[in-house]
């Protein structure tokens, strides 16, 4: 029999959650990539939002037919000696039991962990001992964000026995040696990277998708450069293999790139790829959660998105102060920005599919620098988001952050959560934060 292998997406702890296209990328590339190797690979998903046994106990979330909406949830606490605040904490998932039935039901040789957000440890540390309670002896990888920002931490709160920094599927190889499993057939990691793992209720509803690796921007605010040091630019074709599959498998119609540089390098991969959409005339829809960057939009990119069925546009416009590119990120300058929301609206996107975000609540930043932005975008016409600044270990920021911030977040990472607000101060408080969120819903 070959070796099974689990791999399992935590719950997640939070004040709030929503699904805005979530799926564990990098889990699913690397079992696909195990799958293709022969290995018998399983999937547990503690996120699954369509569980029957979770939903007679908490009612059925709310969905969109795109693939977004909301999670089950049930009230949680805080770990003792956490500063509480005025906000309901939750256990996102499915029920621990039916988590520990399912976790149960595998007998695996070995146990992958993803991890997300550095603050949603709680779920981490779940699912490690959930695993440990049916199998105490199998060994337990975590690999993700978390483990790659915070690996000490990782190791220290959740016993693991391995926590990978960095990207999984390359270290694959020496973590299957480590445990006398036998190695794929093929040493080189990127051989299966085009390959689906999963059914239609992983993918039915909404697909994921990655064309561009990594970021070449070094923004102070942003772990992309972390995660992953180097930029690859993808191959338009093994993109348009993976749509076409997921299409013809499981009817799926909505995608979600999952780029921290989808226009990056455009011309030889984004373009090509929107070309081959257009003259299949599927009926695709595409939406960008991560943000775009508003240096690479034009007239042509605009309506080759249009056409492709790009139902929205999110751009990292974060603040219309020129200081604060100069300083945090480089991105773009003032004057790209009329020609860019111009060339979106005469490709169709209505003003409420172009949105921007914009970052609030950095260490030092006060909340007249968010105000003046909002009155600069307010012309535009276009939609606005509030994105809250959270604290993120190792980036260039971190170290104002840590100083600044009025929670121990070098020694909590659950402070890191922007609910808690752990740059407030005096020229920015809590309220004021408050009253520019209901500004940008109005």
């Amino acid at each position: 029999m070959p070796p099974k292998i689990l791999c399992i997406q935590p719950p997640v702890y939070d004040f709030a959650l929503y699904d805005l296209f979530f799926k564990p990328y990098g889990l699913l590339r690397i079992a696909a990539h195990l799958e293709g190797q022969g290995f018998d690979v399983e999937f547990v998903n503690a996120l699954d939002y369509k569980d029957p046994a979770t939903s007679a106990v908490c009612g059925t979330p709310r969905r969109k037919a795109k693939g977004t909406g909301k999670f089950h949830r049930r009230n949680a606490a805080l770990p003792r000696g956490v500063k509480p605040i005025p906000r309901n904490y939750s256990r996102y998932g499915i029920l621990q039991e039916e988590f520990s039935r399912r976790v149960a039901r595998s007998h695996p040789d070995l146990v992958l962990i993803t991890s997300q957000m550095t603050y949603w440890y709680q779920g981490v540390v779940e699912a490690v001992q959930t695993v440990r309670d049916v199998h105490p002896q199998v060994p337990v990888v975590i690999g993700g964000v978390y483990a790659t920002l915070l690996p000490e931490h990782c190791r220290a709160v959740t016993g693991a026995d391995e926590v990978i920094v960095g990207d999984g599927l390359r270290q694959l190889p020496e973590i299957l040696g480590t445990y006398h499993l036998e190695r794929p057939r093929s040493s080189h990691a990127g051989e299966r990277r085009g390959a689906i793992f999963g059914g239609q209720e992983t993918w039915g509803d909404a697909g994921v998708i990655r064309l561009n690796t990594g970021c070449p921007y070094r923004c102070t605010y942003c772990a992309s450069g972390i995660i992953e040091p180097r930029f690859f630019p993808g191959d338009y074709r093994r993109v348009w293999e993976e749509l076409l599959e997921m299409h013809r498998r499981f009817g799926t119609v909505n995608f979600a790139f999952y780029d921290d540089a989808l226009l990056v390098n455009k011309e030889e991969n984004l373009l090509p790829l929107l070309e081959n959409i257009i003259r299949s005339e599927l009926p695709l829809h595409f939406y960008t959660p991560n943000a775009v960057h508003m240096h690479y939009i034009d007239k042509e990119t605009a309506l080759l998105m249009k056409r492709a069925g790009f139902q929205e546009v999110r751009i990292g416009y974060e603040s219309a102060d020129e200081a604060f590119h100069r300083q945090q990120d480089g991105k773009y300058t003032s004057e790209e920005v009329p020609g860019a929301i111009q060339a979106l609206k005469a490709a169709g996107f209505s003003p409420q599919t172009i949105i921007l975000y914009v970052l609030a609540g950095l260490p030092g930043q006060r909340a007249s620098e968010v105000e003046k932005t909002l009155s600069a975008v307010a012309p535009f016409g276009v939609k606005v988001s509030l994105a809250e600044y959270s604290p993120v270990p190792r980036t260039a920021l971190w170290k104002e952050s840590v100083a600044a911030a009025r929670f121990p977040i070098e020694e909590e990472p659950l402070y890191h959560n922007n609910t808690f607000f752990p740059m407030e101060w005096e020229g920015f408080t809590r309220e004021e934060l408050e009253r520019l969120k209901r500004r940008t819903l109005k």
